[in-house]
């Protein structure tokens, strides 16, 4: 491929992803004002509401960040009471969201789902099919690449 080509490429998927990432952003902002989380914060408690049980090591891991970062953001989330920590065996625990989190976690989704349903609507399945496959294949080389490093 060409170098600008390549160039032309790489400038169109940041302006897509940049204005993408707001709109969702700004579609959930009330909720995490009115709850006092941040975006990440909500995106750990989906992760943590889909994996019961999972460690701070385990999502540290799948989202390729630090595991003091991890604990920080956890440890925020328990204090505000939407995330609790129960003891697995003598050296592990798992964490768990709490009816609360559960609560804003909805609330955050259902607009994000009102969002991103509407763009399904008007771009067709067919279409936001191929899109995911695409950026699934995308996320897959990222992956990669990282193990190969």
């Amino acid at each position: 491929m060409e170098l600008d080509s390549i160039k032309s490429l790489i400038s169109a998927y940041e302006e897509v992803s940049i204005y993408t990432s707001n709109k969702i952003h700004e579609a959930v902002e009330g909720v995490l004002r009115s709850h006092g989380i941040t975006y990440e914060q909500m995106c750990l408690l989906r992760m943590i509401y889909r994996h019961h049980g999972i460690s701070s090591i385990q999502i540290s891991e799948a989202l390729d960040i630090n595991k003091s970062g991890v604990s920080i953001r956890v440890n925020r989330l328990i204090a505000k009471g939407y995330v609790e920590k129960q003891k697995i065996d003598n050296r592990s625990f798992g964490l768990y969201i709490t009816a609360n989190g559960r609560a804003i976690l909805q609330e955050g989704e259902q607009k994000i789902h009102g969002l991103v349903g509407k763009w399904i609507e008007e771009v067709g399945e067919e279409d936001s099919k191929e899109f995911i496959r695409i950026y699934t294949k995308i996320n897959e080389t990222i992956r990669k690449q990282k193990v190969e490093k």
